[in-house]
């Protein structure tokens, strides 16, 4: 944005130009610079300073709407919960994140639940918003998860008449709305170093990205209703230990097949 906003405010230079960029990105200054050359179209720049008017106003309405949202939430804390933090996250960059988009809507809805749902890996913001903004933050309406989860349209359900497979209806709900959020939250476990992250990653494996996704965006439902709930807080076993648990179960089953057939497995030497 700041380049853009440079180049309609007049710059023409590309090495000043490319000192805008962000430190994260990979390309550098110079490679960069080689691409912020061009004829510089009177009309062209024209068209960019408008729409980089629009976006100004739009932002403008969005910042609106946000602190009118606030100040919804400030109306619904939960008694005893007026001015308190929610805790620290234990994950660096999720923190950073926040920070960067600021930590007001995160506290406030902190203080409206009682509990921060952010802890839960792949939980951002904007997931706890339209969870909170659909559901509210009593879920006793729903005695067991499953039935949270079957509202929420991510419980496996093949119809059947006479044996066979018909065609699902397709459901429109305020549920789907969450289940899309909770669907795009499960995606970033592709590469979480996470218990959660092996859990998607072992069923991508063995059936698919599709089937994973729906799979861990229904445990994340389970997470936040266990959470929302009945407090049980989410506690990440870590990678190392999800990844020993699920062997020492593969173990067990191929131990049991052995037995069945009148075999012994045997490990082999280290």
């Amino acid at each position: 944005m700041a380049i853009l906003r440079a180049i309609a405010g007049g710059e023409r230079d590309a090495r000043k130009l490319a000192k805008f960029r962000d430190m994260r990105c990979s390309k550098s200054e110079q490679e960069i610079a080689e691409q912020l050359s061009g004829h510089w179209r009177e009309d062209h720049v024209f068209s960019l300073q408008q729409a980089l008017k629009m976006y100004d106003a739009v932002e403008e309405r969005t910042a609106a709407y946000e602190k009118e949202i606030l100040r919804k939430l400030t109306e619904m804390e939960r008694e005893g919960q007026q001015g308190r933090s929610a805790p620290p996250l234990n994950k660096t960059n999720k923190a950073k994140a926040i920070k960067q988009r600021g930590q007001e809507p995160m506290q406030a809805l902190y203080r409206m639940s009682g509990v921060d749902i952010t802890q839960i890996d792949a939980i951002a913001v904007q997931t706890v918003e339209v969870v909170l903004s659909e559901y509210g933050a009593d879920l006793s309406r729903f005695p067991t998860e499953k039935q949270f989860v079957a509202h929420l349209t991510l419980a496996p359900r093949v119809a059947t008449s006479g044996g066979k497979p018909v065609k699902k209806k397709k459901r429109n709900s305020a549920s789907t709305r969450v289940a899309a959020a909770l669907r795009m939250a499960a995606l970033s476990l592709r590469h979480s170093q996470t218990a959660l992250g092996a859990y998607y990653r072992r069923i991508a494996q063995s059936r698919g990205a599709d089937i994973a996704i729906f799979a861990a965006a229904r445990k994340l439902a389970t997470l936040i209703y266990r959470l929302l709930r009945w407090g049980q807080p989410y506690i990440d076993q870590g990678l190392a230990a999800y990844e020993n648990r699920h062997r020492q179960l593969r173990i067990g089953r191929l131990t049991a097949t052995a037995r069945q057939l009148v075999y012994q497995l045997t490990p082999l030497p280290a």
